[in-house]
């Protein structure tokens, strides 16, 4: 199983929106959010940071049409529990500022592209889930 938080903040792709982090960093460091609740992010990425690997860039990339393409989307992987347990967290604030948060699971994410302990990168398939729980 892999988990996926999805928020429609601004599609990365045609039909793929962000996870978690692009609005999380939008949000920790914007003046209106700021006090507490920007301080409250920050700390949530800085323990990302410090706990998750970051996969490189190659691992996003498909080739098609004989062009090289970024398509993949990151994954958790379903018995990362700590991981998800503060993905949850960091999605509740980002629901208070405002940012729509919801989490997807499914056992077909696609192609997988790169993958460690805790998450994987991979190119969305037509059985990947397009419907956002």
């Amino acid at each position: 199983m892999y988990v996926r938080f999805h928020a429609p903040w601004r599609e990365v792709r045609r039909g793929v929106s962000h996870g978690l982090f692009g609005p999380a960093g939008w949000c920790a460091y914007d003046a209106d959010a700021g006090g507490a609740l920007g301080e409250a992010i920050g700390r949530e990425l800085d323990w990302f940071n410090a706990n998750l690997p970051v996969p490189r860039r190659r691992h996003f990339l498909v080739k098609s049409c004989r062009r090289w393409r970024s398509d993949g989307i990151c994954w958790f992987v379903g018995d990362a529990g700590e991981m998800i347990a503060h993905a949850h967290v960091l999605a509740s604030l980002l629901r208070e500022c405002g940012v729509p948060v919801t989490k997807v699971v499914t056992h077909r994410p696609g192609t997988i592209l790169y993958r460690d302990a805790y998450q994987i990168v991979a190119k969305p398939e037509e059985a990947t889930p397009t419907v956002w729980h």
